[in-house]
């Protein structure tokens, strides 16, 4: 009598559970940014700068802030990322 026990079955069935969950992951659903907004502090911790250079590519015009109540200003997401969700490069700007 034979008892022969596949050894690849055990990595197969986990390669097949790796497969589902990439592909789950993979057809998540995308986070909505067109309602995402950042305060000063927040942006300034993006881009690896401080609150004070924000307000500077503020007043240059290099991002816009909406202003929410009397002393709130949220920037938008697309203000400080990129299409592809890459960091805009606010440094080193020539001022017209």
């Amino acid at each position: 009598m034979s008892t022969y026990t596949d050894p690849f079955l055990s990595i197969h069935n986990k390669l097949a559970k790796l497969t589902e969950l990439v592909l789950e992951i993979k057809n998540a659903p995308k986070e909505d940014y067109s309602t995402k907004y950042y305060t000063r502090q927040e942006a300034a911790d993006i881009c690896r700068s401080s609150v004070q250079s924000i307000d500077n590519y503020i007043k240059y015009g290099w991002i816009e802030a909406e202003d929410f109540g009397p002393a709130k200003k949220l920037i938008h997401h697309f203000q400080i990322f990129n299409e592809d969700n890459s960091i805009k490069k606010f440094k080193y700007k020539r001022r017209a």
